[in-house]
Formats: C-alpha cells, structure tokens, sequence
C-alpha cells in the first residue's frame, strides 16, 4: 500500500526515489512452499500476507527522511524521540 509521499507532498525526492508515493504496507501472494509447510495441498490453497512496518510509520510520524538513521544505533539520532 502507498502513500503520497509525506517529505515532499507528493513532488518527489529522494526519501520517495522521486515517485511521490511511499510504501508503508508490503502485501502479496506467498510462496507454496509455505502452504505445503503448512500441511496444506499447494495446489488447493493459496494465501495472502501483508503487514505495516513500523520502522516506516516511525519514519512518517518524526519526519526522518532516510529509514536507515533508525538502524544505525547512533545513540544522538536515537535520543530525540524519547
């Protein structure tokens, strides 16, 4: 699922690749090997996962403009959203 991008109101920039939307929610058709792990007939089943990353929620709500100043573990970048 996309958004319009929340840094540059949708114009483009280099958080949104220049597109002017933002993925917050990956989805999509998982592989039949899961089904079949699952102990259900792969050609009988097929599911669908999705979920919200909130590491990209964070990103929108403070405004942080590259996701990987969350992962770096910079206690100075860190302590500002206490």
């Amino acid at each position: 699922m996309d958004i319009s991008c929340t840094i540059c109101g949708g114009k483009g920039c280099s958080s949104c690749k220049g597109t002017g939307w933002m993925e917050i929610m990956g989805c999509g058709i998982t592989n039949p090997h899961e089904i079949v792990n699952c102990g259900h007939d792969s050609d009988e089943w097929r599911a669908f996962a999705w979920g919200v990353g909130v590491d990209r929620v964070a990103c929108l709500k403070y405004g942080i403009s590259d996701i990987r100043l969350i992962y770096e573990g910079d206690g100075r970048f860190l302590s500002q959203f206490k």
